[in-house]
Formats: C-alpha cells, sequence, structure tokens
C-alpha cells in the first residue's frame, strides 16, 4: 500500500469520538431522507405518466404494425391478382385474336354473299338487257323485213297488177276481214 493511503487509514482509525455523531442526528441525514420521500413522491406520477406514454406508444406502434401488415397483406393480394391477370393475358389475347379472326372471317362470308348476290343481281339483269336488246333488235330486223317486203311487193304488185286486178283483191281482202269479224263474235 501507499504510504498516502495508509495516513488516511490511520487519520481516520484516530479520529476522536467526539467527531462521531449518530447518524439519524446529522442534517445531512434528513436531507438525504427528504430527497428520497420527495422523489418518490414525484417520481410515481412520473412512472405512471411515463408508462401511459409508453402504453400508448405501444398501442399505436401495434396499430401502425397491424395497419402495416393490413397493407402488406393487400398488397400481395394485388400483386397475385395482377399477376393472374399478367399470366392470363396470352390466353386473353389468343382469345380477342381468335374472337376478331372469327368476327373477320364472318364478315368475309357476309360480304361474299352480298356480292354473289349482286353479281347474280347484275348477271340476270345484263342477261335481261341483252334479251330485250336481242328482242328490240329483232323486232327491228323484222320491221325493217316488213317495211322492204312491203316496198318489193308494192312495186312488184303496181307494175303486175291491173285496176280491175286491184279492185278485185281489195274486194277480197274486205270480204276475208269481214268473215274474220264475225267469226270473233
Amino acid at each position: 500500500m501507499s504510504p498516502s493511503i495508509q495516513q488516511e487509514i490511520s487519520e481516520t482509525v484516530n479520529m476522536p469520538e467526539a467527531h462521531m455523531e449518530v447518524f439519524y442526528l446529522s442534517g445531512e441525514f434528513w436531507v438525504a431522507v427528504a430527497f428520497i420521500l420527495v422523489m418518490a413522491v414525484l417520481l410515481k406520477p412520473l412512472m405512471k405518466a411515463g408508462k401511459n406514454l409508453i402504453t400508448k406508444r405501444i398501442i399505436r406502434i401495434k396499430r401502425e404494425l397491424q395497419e402495416a401488415e393490413n397493407l402488406k397483406l393487400e398488397a400481395q393480394k394485388l400483386y397475385a391478382e395482377y399477376e393472374r391477370k399478367f399470366l392470363n393475358t396470352d390466353k386473353e389475347v389468343l382469345d380477342i385474336v381468335k374472337e376478331q379472326e372469327n368476327t373477320i372471317e364472318e364478315t368475309k362470308e357476309r360480304k361474299i354473299r352480298e356480292l354473289n348476290l349482286y353479281l347474280q343481281r347484275k348477271s340476270n339483269e345484263v342477261d335481261n338487257r341483252i334479251e330485250q336488246e336481242f328482242e328490240q333488235a329483232g323486232q327491228e330486223i323484222n320491221n325493217m323485213i316488213s317495211n322492204r317486203t312491203e316496198e318489193i311487193l308494192i312495186s312488184v304488185i303496181s307494175s303486175k297488177l291491173t285496176k280491175s286486178d286491184y279492185n278485185h283483191l281489195i274486194e277480197r281482202s274486205i270480204t276475208q276481214i269481214k268473215n274474220g269479224l264475225s267469226a270473233n263474235k
């Protein structure tokens, strides 16, 4: 031991007894007791208030954790739903393409039917027109033949017929017309 520590120990041991008093009679003791009592009285409400604050904070943190957990679950559900939608996107695209191809095919068939009907109608119209034109041409040819025959007959008859033959032919025609009319009645 060091000499200074030994000296202090011997001074403490050699202290006169007059300096030693009973602890509860000293002022420092009562100040310490008063301090402890004040601290105990003040510490109890402070501890209670602190405990309440901590409890409220714990409750708030638990509620926030629960909300975060709920949000996490909701986000996982949304993620799973979007992932399912993403996986179904190929199928949906194929379904849409197939549906559009069917629609296109139906439209194509309908348009082809309409076009065939239109072409058939136009073909019938053209055939009717050609037939009418043939008939008209036939009538014109017949009219021309009739007119030319009439002209030829008139020229031949006028050159070969005499006036008496001519009158006799007219009377005979009138008689045939009268007989024809009376037969029709």
